[in-house]
This record gives C-alpha cells, structure tokens and sequence, in this order.
C-alpha cells in the first residue's frame, strides 16, 4: 500500500500543474476516471511545499471545466443529431429548460454524475453564458475539496496552515455565491411557473 502510496504522490509531481489539467480534462469528459488519483497527491504535495494549492486547485478546475465543454460540443453537434426528432430529445430539453441551472451547477459535486451532466446541457442547448461559469463552480468546489483530503496528509511543520486557511475561506465564498445564484434561479424559475398557472 505504502509503495501504491509513493508512485501515486510521484506521478502526481512528474505530471506538473500541466498534467493536473490534462488529467482532469479526461475526468471531466466521459472516459471514466477518477479524479482522486491526481488530485490526493497533489493536495498532499501542496501541503509538504512542493505545489501551489491553488494553482493546482485552478488546473484541475479549468481541466474539468474543457472536458465538459468537449462533451458540451459533442452532444450539441454530434448526438442530437442522432437524436433528431426522437422523444428522449423533447424530454431532454423539458427537463432542461425548468432544473438545467441547478443540475449543471450540483453535479460536478456528485461522483459518478458530474462528468455526464454536460452531455444532456448540449443537447438541450443550454446558453453558455450560464453554462460555463455554473460549471467551473461546482468543478472548482469539487477539486478543492479533493485537494484538501490530500493536504491533510502532510502534517507538522511542514504543513503551510495559511495556504489551508486561505483555500477554506476561498471554497466558502464560492459555496455561499454559489449557493445565492442557484436561490435566486429556483425563485425566478417558480416565479414563472406561478405565472403560468
């Protein structure tokens, strides 16, 4: 265990903040990879001085971030027209159109579901505008968090208590921003289904 350990936290250092983001790049499309064997190492060898915590927390974010784009474009150009005139297409874009902000922005949060909520966001031609932004939140809420479980690993003196400090106070305002928007969306959203009665 201790030398699977080793050559996890050795990868995580050869790869560099550039193999932070191509890493994350696949996690955030559809190949099925987990996210924990980069982001734990590179959490731990942030908290030993030898990462940025937060430069490696905005490389996973942005990776996953162009994965979702990839499969964004993907399902947009490629899979509806697959689905052209199919029902699942209609369904898609129903679901979309009334929950598409608050699945975009949760499920990068959920393991297993945040990498495939970009295909549904393409076919159903979810604007960018709102696209983008509410996927680097939950992706950067996400990687931060991973990182941390992997900084706590690098104990004493060693440890640079103020870069933690600093990425707990940094991930909490993004939450609590978050957490507005998504309130102020599920407000608007029922505000229009009441006016629709």
């Amino acid at each position: 265990m201790d030398a699977l350990i080793a050559l996890l936290v050795q990868f995580a250092d050869a790869a560099g903040y550039v193999g932070i983001y191509g890493y994350m790049f696949l996690v955030g499309t559809f190949i099925p990879v987990p996210s924990e064997i980069m982001l734990i190492p590179a959490g731990y060898l942030a908290s030993v001085g030898q990462k940025s915590f937060v430069i490696a927390m905005a490389s996973g974010a942005l990776g996953s971030l162009s994965g979702a784009v990839f499969n964004y474009y993907f399902a947009k150009w490629v899979v509806r027209r697959y689905l052209h005139g199919k029902p699942v297409l209609a369904k898609v874009e129903r679901f979309f159109a009334r929950h598409g902000i608050i699945s975009v922005i949760l499920a990068p949060l959920t393991p297993g579901l945040g990498q495939y909520m970009s295909i549904p966001a393409g076919l159903s031609r979810m604007p960018l505008r709102s696209f983008l932004p509410l996927t680097f939140t939950g992706n950067l809420i996400w990687v931060g968090f991973i990182l941390l479980i992997g900084y706590q690993f690098g104990t004493g003196t060693q440890a640079h208590h103020g870069a933690a400090l600093f990425s707990l106070i940094l991930l909490g305002v993004v939450i609590v921003i978050a957490s507005l928007y998504v309130w102020r969306e599920m407000r608007r959203e029922k505000g229009v289904e009441e006016g629709e009665v």
